[in-house]
């Protein structure tokens, strides 16, 4: 008689891993199916601000940093705002990121120095809430970051009150299997981020 309520458990636990597993799979097939956005301006409505998410990085790595403030420059000519938003903080010894490096690569190409506002975050999903409280909720913005990054984008501004349109610098669309590390983080990030919030995945995006 004791066997029966212990297959019973059993069947139970396998029926809730399997759907884990389902609904992981399920995200990371909406995580690719996210990614794959136009790069032009035209694939987005005008709206409130361009949001560029940036941290501080390695020199070595300037060239993801520099091709989204590019992207924020190329919507800005093509009338999509007249307001970009980049984020930023303080940059450790032997990076860049900071707000002043950001303002003369943008002035460089364009945008000039009043249109700019800054944002300072240790992460993404704090610069998308202190976003949502300097524009108010339900404002829209293109926000630029790497493409991968675009359906939990969506779903951290979504959580903060803003309407999210994610326009990615051509640079960052990339094959799945090139990008194995960013694509667990995103995949495990909105599953997550579905369930508990996605304020709470600060990891998920850079």
């Amino acid at each position: 008689m004791l066997f029966g309520p212990v297959r019973l458990v059993v069947r139970l636990v396998s029926l809730v891993i399997t759907a884990a597993i389902v609904y992981v799979i399920v995200c990371g097939v909406q995580v690719v199916e996210g990614s794959r956005l136009s790069t032009a301006p035209s694939a987005v409505h005008p709206a409130s601000a361009i949001v560029v998410l940036g941290q501080p990085v390695a020199k070595a790595d300037q060239a993801d940093l520099t091709s989204r403030l590019g992207q924020a420059a190329l919507l800005y000519r093509h009338h999509r705002s007249r307001r970009v938003i980049v984020t930023w903080s303080p940059p450790p010894a032997g990076s860049v990121g900071s707000f002043a490096y950001e303002a003369n690569f943008l002035d460089h190409l364009g945008v000039p120095r009043r249109a700019l506002k800054s944002v300072t975050a240790p992460d993404a999903s704090t610069a998308l809430s202190k976003t949502a409280k300097l524009l108010g909720k339900g404002t829209g913005v293109i926000v630029v970051t790497d493409a991968i990054d675009a359906l939990w984008t969506q779903g951290a501004g979504a959580g903060d009150g803003l309407s999210v349109a994610v326009s990615p610098p051509p640079s960052s669309k990339k094959l799945v299997f090139t990008e194995l590390g960013p694509f667990i983080r995103e995949t495990t990030g909105v599953a997550v981020g579905r369930i508990f919030g996605f304020g709470r995945i600060s990891w998920a995006a850079h």
